[in-house]
């Protein structure tokens, strides 16, 4: 989940820059002239692509800094210190940021920053699982040439401001990289985390993981559970977004949407696809419509009623996809247009549709009639599950639920073409800040144009770029929904994308810029 990070692409030149973005989500907006607004980060707030950016509800603030590694794009920033950074809205779109950890905080003691970590947040905490250690982590690991395994669960406690390495019991999952957690807060005493996809050590194909062998996590009582899926199980992949809501049938369902398996180009397009996992029936569901635009890298983030916006992300149907990162650039940021004007898909999770524009006061999520009727046939309460995931699956916190209407099954429209060079935005929306989606730059505000000879569209969906990035379909959740209520307020700075100055260096890329 993407952490104030753009840079600008122009002619295969890519530079960072530090800004946070946010949306109204209080009135109804197209997603071509929706006006993203800009405040600037200070001096000293780390710069990481995939990074931590966890909302404590409670308080009202989001916490960053703890996961994620220096980009490699561009200029190439130095690996920040491993600190704790906090940021908190005013209410207006802005907010400020403050270090609450400094590097040498005895609070950081034992902490090492992931990357490639599963992510998630929720409860009051915000939970880091596997990922590797890399010399573009922090500062005391930049000798390492390697990737190192990092087992175990690193945790923030989002009210004391401490972290916790819980390391592999038992029945810990295996290791793994480039996977999403979601946090689900209705089943539980404090809700559950939900784990899955991605790969194991090293990336490759045949070790990416198995969508049909789900984890559960108790973070009250540090305790893995594993769950058999069934139904339309998607294909092993990573860096695919999730987001979830809960329907008025006291269901939950989880959307997958986009990845990659680890090659690039047109074995890619497959990809770009979407699934649903309904929750207590761990049961998932195909959504059918023509590939067309696969994407990974994006983030995706449920943002009241049955709306799902997708953000960012990058074109996993590049024309070279192995090789130096100025080609690499040239060919995955340059040579098509994003379906998604500014890189914003916005998908209605009960028509199963995508569109261009966000309703404010849209209606309640309802289960699409794919979901709806596999219940009807199939009910389910959790108490199939058995053992003490059954009892957590039977604790619930839902509220009164309206009855659900009959209608016709929906199709999935496929993301509108675009014959415009838009600009995608690699970021995350992240809950509660009174009516605005707070987003936090990914990697690259990436301008893509078409190029004569190879003319392609982009990528298209979640994230997209429908997070998703997720979790921004958490980042891992990957987040909750945002109030769909309150009042538009602007902020102060909104400025125009202006070109950032860059070097063109010749660097290689590690395995997961490259695709293999």
């Amino acid at each position: 989940m993407p952490l104030s990070r753009w840079a600008h692409i122009t002619d295969r030149c890519a530079a960072s820059a530090s800004t946070t973005l946010s949306i109204d989500l209080s009135t109804d907006w197209v997603n071509d002239t929706v006006v993203l607004k800009t405040t600037n980060k200070p001096s000293g707030v780390p710069t990481l692509s995939s990074p931590s950016f966890a909302y404590d509800e409670q308080n009202d603030i989001f916490f960053s800094g703890f996961a994620g590694r220096a980009s490699d794009y561009g200029d190439r920033p130095d690996p920040p210190p491993f600190n704790l950074w906090s940021f908190k809205p005013d209410g207006a779109g802005g907010g400020t940021w403050n270090r609450e950890l400094p590097a040498k905080d005895p609070a950081l003691d034992g902490a090492t920053r992931p990357a490639k970590a599963f992510q998630a947040f929720g409860g009051g905490s915000a939970l880091v699982f596997g990922g590797v250690s890399t010399g573009r982590t922090s500062p005391r690991t930049e000798h390492l040439t390697v990737d190192i395994k990092l087992p175990g669960t690193l945790q923030l406690d989002m009210v004391a401001k401490t972290f916790a390495n819980h390391s592999g019991n038992d029945d810990s999952p295996i290791h793994a990289v480039w996977g999403q957690m979601h946090y689900v807060p209705f089943f539980g005493p404090n809700g559950l985390f939900v784990k899955m996809g991605g790969s194991s050590l090293p990336e490759r194909g045949a070790n990416l993981l198995d969508f049909a062998r789900l984890q559960v996590y108790d973070a009250a009582t540090n305790t893995w559970y594993e769950q058999r899926a069934t139904g339309n199980i998607p294909q092993g992949r990573k860096e695919f977004c999730t987001a979830g809501v809960n329907s008025t049938s006291e269901t939950y369902e989880i959307f997958v949407y986009g990845g990659h398996n680890g090659d690039l180009g047109p074995e890619a397009v497959p990809y770009d696809e979407i699934f649903i996992l309904t929750l207590p029936a761990f049961h998932w569901f195909k959504v059918d419509y023509p590939p067309q635009h696969p994407r990974f890298g994006h983030t995706c983030n449920a943002v009241g009623g049955n709306q799902i916006i997708s953000i960012g992300g990058v074109d996993a149907n590049s024309k070279i996809y192995f090789g130096w990162v100025n080609e690499i650039t040239d060919s995955t940021f340059n040579t098509s247009a994003d379906p998604f004007a500014q890189g914003l898909g916005i998908f209605d999770m009960t028509t199963l549709k995508w569109r261009d524009r966000y309703t404010a006061n849209a209606p309640p999520y309802e289960q699409s009639d794919l979901v709806r009727n596999f219940y009807k046939t199939n009910p389910q309460n959790g108490s199939q599950l058995g053992g003490g995931l059954g009892d957590l699956f039977q604790t619930t916190h839902f509220t009164q639920a309206a009855p659900v209407a009959e209608g016709p099954t929906p199709t999935l429209s496929p993301p509108p073409s675009s014959s415009n060079n838009t600009g995608a935005i690699a970021g995350g929306v992240v809950g509660g800040v009174v009516g605005l989606a707070l987003i936090a730059g990914l990697a690259y505000f990436l301008y893509r144009r078409k190029r004569n000879g190879y003319s392609k569209p982009g990528k298209g969906s979640d994230r997209a770029q429908l997070h998703v990035n997720d979790h921004a379909l958490h980042t891992e959740s990957r987040y909750p929904e945002l109030p769909p209520k309150s009042k538009p307020a602007e902020v102060e700075g909104t400025e125009p994308r202006h070109e950032v100055g860059c070097e063109r260096g010749r660097y290689e890329m590690e395995a997961r810029e490259v695709g293999r």
